[in-house]
């Protein structure tokens, strides 16, 4: 119906259109086969993370195109969701055809695969990313319209804050690709008998393996290298303060009695840019003394980081959050990677250091510069195809500069809706640039801006 509607009325875009709303032409429950081969149905036995189950043959199954949060207690919210929604159902597992090349096999050896839930042949994939309970991953070779079904189910979740979106405004994998390096999905070593899913399905996740005494009596344990790391973290006074603290990063500080200690989510930065944050950090704490505190969501963890470190929120002399500090001053990015109380806040901050370009990190921020001009290229093209001449003017306005507007004078309701839709599950994921960029809302209007029609991201 959609695709007639826009037939008639605007001829010359049915083609190009015609590819962005794949998937959300795709959004009821039961999804279109993914193009592949189906090997089997059978039902699973055992679920390992957000993104890895085990079938009742003992075949270790890596869910095509998702990515549930790596590690604390999201990581197994995702897990428990998922068992819920699996555990005892028969399913039709199925291979991408991409993938014969690699043996449909990662590089940990678990099998790529799509799985359908039976007998409502509901695609376990798109499910998991419309519950919020992992991200989408495009490091997997997945068919165009599948893709687009993942896309515009993660979509979904994102608009309604669902899981790890309540908090997090970017996936791991997308933060990774602004930044400009690639992401590295963490590592997995699959249980050994008998063990539980959480000890060692993704011990990567969390640099440490599974806890173990040594003869002293367990006051160590060994990560995966052989370095030995402490396994209990020392009771911090809250009221006690510190001074002569010197400043490793801007993540890190070095506290007398204590050692080194991470912010809680503060994301490090290196090279130039780490030295320019660092000698920031140290403009805030120099001469000060300084409390520190931990976050009991990082009980699980021991309150350490992947290198042993203490994670630690510390406070200045006049009571101000440092960890925060640094986010909204632009000095460092987020850390996204775990669950803390205030991550939310951290998170407001960091976007509207972004949005104006404050600090080390965002200063002169060429990634926001050509991420909009991408899209403006993008959108404006669509648009003349679709109204069949040039008229269409796309701009960033607003105080803080987080309003995209897309005017035209043909533009009523009914089309805005369509191009929103046509940008929310284009091939070039729009919407997750847009945010990154610090655009929170976009708006389509006539020429003379009477009517304006929002859609908040």
């Amino acid at each position: 119906m959609v695709k007639r509607w826009i037939s008639g009325r605007f001829p010359c875009v049915a083609a190009s259109l015609g590819l962005l709303i794949a998937g959300w032409l795709s959004l009821p429950a039961v999804a279109q086969v993914a193009t592949g081969t189906s090997t089997k149905i059978t039902t699973i036995k055992q679920v390992l993370t957000g993104d890895t189950i085990v079938l009742q043959d003992g075949t270790i199954v890596r869910l095509i195109g998702i990515l549930a949060p790596p590690s604390g207690p999201a990581a197994e919210q995702a897990r428990e969701r998922v068992r819920q929604l699996v555990l005892g159902k028969t399913v039709e597992v199925w291979l991408e055809n991409q993938n014969l090349d690699l043996g449909h096999r990662d590089k940990y050896g678990r099998q790529l695969s799509y799985i359908y839930l039976l007998p409502n042949r509901k695609l376990l994939n798109a499910e998991i990313l419309r519950d919020g309970d992992a991200y989408y991953f495009s490091q997997h070779f997945i068919d165009v319209r599948t893709k687009n079904i993942l896309l515009a189910a993660e979509y979904q979740a994102r608009k309604a804050r669902l899981g790890v979106w309540a908090q997090a405004t970017e996936s791991p994998e997308a933060i990774a690709k602004r930044e400009g390096r690639v992401y590295e999905e963490p590592d997995f070593a699959p249980p050994a008998e008998g063990e539980s899913p959480n000890d060692g399905a993704r011990s990567g996740a969390t640099g440490m393996t599974s806890m173990g005494s040594e003869s002293s009596g367990g006051a160590m344990e060994r990560a995966s290298s052989g370095t030995p790391r402490p396994t209990s973290a020392p009771e911090l006074d809250t009221k006690a303060t510190y001074s002569n603290i010197r400043v490793e990063s801007c993540a890190v500080l070095d506290v007398p009695t204590l050692g080194p200690v991470a912010l809680i989510g503060v994301q490090n930065s290196t090279a130039k840019a780490g030295e320019l944050a660092r000698l920031e950090t140290v403009k805030l704490v120099q001469g000060k003394r300084l409390r520190f505190a931990y976050d009991p969501a990082n009980a699980a963890r021991d309150h350490r980081d992947r290198d042993g470190r203490l994670l630690v929120y510390a406070f200045l002399p006049d009571g101000a959050l440092l960890n925060l500090q640094i986010v909204a001053r632009g000095i460092a990015d987020v850390d996204i990677d775990y669950d803390y109380r205030y991550k939310s806040e951290m998170l407001t901050a960091r976007d509207n250091a972004r949005v104006r370009e404050l600090g080390p990190r965002w200063r002169n921020d060429i990634p926001r510069t050509v991420s909009l001009e991408r899209i403006r290229a993008e959108m404006i093209k669509l648009m003349n195809e679709q109204f069949g001449r040039a008229g269409a003017r796309i701009e960033v306005v607003g105080d803080e500069r987080d309003v995209l507007r897309i005017s035209h004078d043909l533009i009523d309701q009914p089309t805005a809706e369509q191009l929103y839709r046509a940008l929310s599950v284009s091939e070039g994921g729009n919407l997750p640039l847009l945010r990154s960029s610090g655009i929170r809302e976009v708006q389509f209007t006539d020429a003379k801006a009477t009517k304006i029609f929002r859609f908040p991201l």
